[in-house]
């Protein structure tokens, strides 16, 4: 059944017309302790930690700033991963570094992936890239049951698997119409299940436990949450809360709204700073990043930011002047002493002019809120687990095991365990450089 409603939807999309999408630029980003970061002319630089060759050729691990790579001289988007790295150049080519692109595309960086791209997701073992065009391409590991039919062949290279999307943030995707859909390819098969109505762009936020959301941008520019719960048919929904109006940019813990000012929000947000300072009055740098009654607190962090990018130690600034900036993360100043190499302490200009970002849009002046369609609603989902056949359990009955995530390819690649435990690792090597 869940085969055939995204073959029906498919079917549905390719009726409709066709909507050409601006090229994104997106100057800033990290991953696993690996920073890129684009100047004016269109340099992009890259320096930090290469496990996997995502920062380029060096024979220093970490990278220092000072000695960073240039990897492409004509760049507008960059997004990273823990493994990997691709960056969409003027032309609409996307290029990648590092990880799984070497083992679907060949040898010989940077590995040419896809053309007419406007925007890409990358994940630990997947990546998907939205074209001009509007349609959705997907590359990289297979799973499931193409894994089982493909043993020989586990890479796979690109697949278009929709069309008529306006937005993608990995394992989603905004449709022309509004309706935001989960999605997965597993190298053969294609599966998608409608979430939502009237939304704009989305990202994810994966925290621990019940406190998983969605963030989603409606129509009005105006950004909400969504209590999100991951059963074993996908994600189950709550009841969206709007928090701010007029959002220009956001990531899952940041927010630039019209008048410039920086949003951030959770236990490792940004320092508040006064003044170009950090505010030594802020909670977070006096308190441990463990208490959680900060977490959903939506704190004014600074103005003048045209974007910004949460990375694991710091938050990578690009002021309306141009200039680029590192912020320090609250948390970290409580044992700075300590971490003086890895995190820095107070702001600090990296770059004298970074590629601005587009135009935010024309927000409609009155739109319909983001709503959750009835069959990806919380419930929904009780109501399946309450018509579910129960099993009394008795002595010889095995333990209970917790609920998990449903194999879904993409899903698996922006997976949240699989994240925390890569920077787990990953912080604790470089402490052993170091």
């Amino acid at each position: 059944m869940k085969r055939f409603a995204g073959v029906l939807l498919a079917a549905v999309l390719l009726t409709l017309p066709v909507r050409a999408l601006e090229p994104e630029i997106q100057p800033v980003t990290e991953g696993g302790y690996t920073y890129y970061a684009i100047d004016a002319d269109g340099k992009l630089y890259a320096w930090g930690d290469s496990f996997h060759g995502e920062v380029g050729p060096t024979d220093q691990d970490p990278l220092p700033r000072e000695e960073a790579n240039l990897l492409l001289e004509n760049a507008r988007y960059v997004a990273a991963g823990f493994v990997m790295a691709a960056a969409i150049d003027t032309d609409g080519v996307l290029w990648g570094w590092g990880g799984h692109a070497g083992r679907t595309f060949g040898e010989g960086e940077p590995y040419r992936l896809l053309e007419n791209v406007a925007a890409v997701s990358i994940g630990d073992t997947n990546c998907t890239a939205l074209c001009t065009d509007g349609t959705v391409w997907v590359w990289g590991a297979r799973f499931g049951e193409s894994m089982e039919a493909h043993r020989d062949d586990p890479f796979f290279r690109p697949v278009q698997v929709l069309d008529h999307v306006a937005q993608l943030e990995g394992d989603m995707a905004v449709l022309e119409d509004g309706t935001l859909i989960h999605f997965g390819f597993d190298g053969d098969t294609l599966s998608t299940r409608p979430l939502m109505e009237h939304v704009a762009d989305v990202r994810s936020w994966s925290g621990f436990g019940d406190r998983a959301y969605l963030l989603v941008q409606g129509e009005d520019g105006s950004l909400w949450r969504v209590p999100r719960v991951t059963a074993e048919a996908g994600y189950f929904l709550g009841q969206p809360e709007k928090f701010l109006e007029q959002v220009d940019w956001f990531t899952p813990s940041l927010a630039v709204t019209a008048d410039g000012t920086l949003w951030a929000w959770g236990q490792f947000r940004p320092a508040i700073l006064r003044e170009g300072k950090v505010d030594s009055s802020d909670p977070l740098v006096c308190t441990s990043a463990l208490e959680t009654e900060c977490e959903n607190e939506v704190v004014k962090i600074t103005e003048g930011v045209a974007i910004a990018a949460a990375c694991s130690d710091r938050v990578m600034a690009v002021m309306e002047d141009g200039s680029c900036w590192q912020l320090p993360l609250a948390y970290r100043l409580l044992d700075w002493q300590e971490n003086q190499d890895q995190t820095p302490n107070r702001p600090e200009k990296i770059l004298d002019q970074a590629l601005l970002p587009n135009d935010p849009p024309a927000w409609a002046a009155e739109a319909p809120a983001p709503t959750v369609v009835a069959s990806a609603s919380l419930a929904a989902l009780e109501d399946a687990e309450s018509a579910a056949p129960q099993t009394e359990q008795t002595e010889a009955s095995p333990e209970p095991v917790p609920d998990t995530a449903p194999e879904s390819p993409l899903a698996g690649a922006w997976l949240p365990a699989t994240a925390a435990a890569a920077l787990a690792v990953i912080a604790w090597l470089r402490g052993r450089k170091h």
